[in-house]
């Protein structure tokens, strides 16, 4: 499967911004004293995302002015690195294992830090990561899945900080063996691996967009996403009647416009057509789990065997803003998007 600390502070700081001078990752190989830091070092796809993450995290830091963000993403980066060296730690069964997990969860790091937006509309959203590890019955298993929590002072974000927990911790009951299981061997095992990202729809709407693969025991692995939308001002889970005029007749209009498009998709890859039935497919639409607000645009997603066979994937249905604006609350927090 793939896998989508340390240096902080000033000195972490200067060493990143050195980044155009140096080579190599975003700390000095000759003062590097874990094991995962010297298998960073000893490669050079992993050495280059590590400075590319470097760079992102300096420049993030260097455009936040409030002491408060800079405190946090501070903190938050060195909460990454320490979930990095146990998340990859080279007591893993394979090398090549290791090196995988290093490549690609310092990639994913460095792209959120990127996504972030600084300056004043730095969002306070901390990444945290469960990592579990064991073995039940005859089965091994591996739990390394992010997830968002949201921490900007004065603002209590106990509902959305414990839904998103809330789902980390299903999914990853269902992959852990019972403890009666048989079978597998040293290297085939149950596993739950995923990630998230943050897109900061306009300053009060954020959106994490969770992605996520599980096996545990069937015939194949299931992967799929789903989405909260949180309003960062009051600290609350939205709904999509928070987002759209509930007079606008939106849930009709806009599963005519999904619709639309899966069938152009289908017509590349098959799907099943009675998934696009409009009273099965409305009932698609308005579940808030498949939205994602970007800045620019909204993702509906749709998973594996939702509208299609396992064998054609995930579906995607991407909208406009100014598909959308005539459906949108004026006063609700998408409200600069409706003009």
């Amino acid at each position: 499967m793939s896998w989508r600390v340390g240096l902080a502070g000033a000195a972490f700081l200067a060493m990143a911004f050195g980044a155009a001078a140096q080579t190599g990752p975003g700390f000095d190989c000759a003062k590097a004293t874990t094991a995962v830091e010297k298998a960073i070092c000893g490669d050079a796809e992993a050495a280059a995302a590590d400075r590319k993450m470097a760079d992102a995290y300096a420049r993030l830091l260097a455009s936040l002015t409030l002491p408060a963000a800079r405190s946090h993403l501070q903190r938050d980066q060195t909460a990454w690195l320490s979930d990095r060296q146990r998340a990859c730690a080279p007591a893993r069964e394979k090398a090549r294992d290791v090196m995988t997990c290093l490549r690609e969860l310092t990639a994913a790091r460095a792209e959120h830090l990127v996504g972030l937006p600084g300056g004043e509309d730095y969002p306070f959203v901390g990444e945290r990561r469960l990592i579990e590890r064991g073995r039940r019955g005859g089965v091994a298993y591996d739990i390394a899945v992010s997830y968002a929590v949201f921490e900007l002072p004065g603002v209590d974000f106990a509902q959305p900080n414990a839904a998103i927990r809330d789902w980390v911790d299903k999914n990853a009951a269902y992959a852990r063996p019972p403890t009666d299981a048989t079978g597998g061997g040293p290297d085939i095992g149950w596993y739950l691996e995923g990630g998230h990202d943050v897109l900061v729809a306009t300053r009060g709407l954020v959106t994490v967009a969770a992605y996520w693969s599980i096996y545990s025991g069937g015939a194949h692995p299931n992967h799929g996403r789903t989405a909260w939308q949180v309003d960062v001002v009051r600290g609350r889970l939205l709904s999509l009647e928070d987002l759209f005029e509930p007079s606008s007749g939106w849930p009709d209009a806009i599963t005519a416009l999904v619709r639309a498009d899966l069938k152009k998709q289908f017509e590349e890859r098959p799907g099943n057509d009675e998934a696009l039935e409009p009273a099965a497919l409305r009932k698609a639409v308005i579940e808030t789990r498949r939205w994602i607000f970007a800045k620019d645009k909204v993702t509906l997603t749709f998973d594996p065997y939702e509208v299609g066979p396992y064998a054609a994937g995930p579906y995607e249905v991407d909208l406009s803003y100014a598909q959308l604006a005539r459906y949108l609350r004026k006063a609700g927090p998408l409200a600069g998007k409706a003009r």
